[in-house]
């Protein structure tokens, strides 16, 4: 059996018959959905939410070889997949309790695919003296430093790159609780600053390498 898929949020396991090396187009023997989204469609916050999910999710993977012989033994994208199914489930969960926050729902998710990927902002310390962050009042993230900096570190460095301290702080915190709590057991946040979240977007698509224009679900979601 050939991994799970993802189409429009339903999960897929797909038994693929042999084809031709020549020939892209595999046929599918098999075929049994094993997991599929009931309130996500009649909320359309959500719903963008979703398509999002799947366009950030996309854009991390590489294409597999389903030629591949051994390609079943490739545990590269388990992660992702992880992060994504679920994304998907904690978003469904969410609009069947009619409290889906955007803002929220997409914090945890780039939370943890930051932890997947391995690039997630280190909080241990200020990224440049070391300075313990918990009990400060002032914290920012700074982007193309990989982490969290002090009050004292951050006049020398270029404002674009730089939060706010409320928003750092807030996200410093929040970012803790991504971190430590697994998908199913974190619930709504509740958010003082609303730039928290972009914030965070501005690091992974950093991160990445990528554009906003690149996810056209972004703009009906933020």
């Amino acid at each position: 059996m050939k991994p799970s898929t993802l189409e429009l949020g339903r999960m897929i396991r797909v038994e693929l018959g042999h084809s031709k090396k020549t020939n892209e187009l595999h046929r599918a023997k098999e075929w049994q959905i094993i997991w599929s989204h009931e309130q996500i469609r009649y909320d359309h916050k959500a719903f963008s939410l979703m398509c999002l999910f799947l366009e950030i999710s996309a854009a991390l993977s590489i294409e597999d070889d389903l030629h591949d012989e051994l390609s079943d033994e490739d545990v590269t994208m388990v992660g992702l997949f992880r992060v994504l199914s679920n994304a998907l489930v904690h978003l469904e969960s969410s609009a069947k309790a009619k409290s889906c926050d955007p803002g929220g729902e997409l914090l945890i998710f780039l939370g943890k695919m930051l932890i997947e990927q391995g690039v997630f902002p280190s909080r241990e310390g200020c990224s440049f003296c070391d300075a313990q962050l918990e009990k400060l009042s002032k914290v920012y993230l700074v982007t193309d430093h990989g982490g969290f900096a002090c009050h004292e570190c951050i006049g020398h460095l270029e404002a674009a790159l730089i939060s706010s301290s409320q928003e750092g702080r807030e996200l410093w915190e929040l970012l803790g609780v991504v971190a430590n709590q697994r998908y199913q057991e974190l619930s709504e946040f509740k958010m003082e600053h609303r730039g928290a979240v972009r914030l965070l977007l501005h690091y992974f698509l950093y991160q990445f390498h990528f554009q906003e224009h690149q996810f056209k679900s972004l703009k009906m979601v933020l």
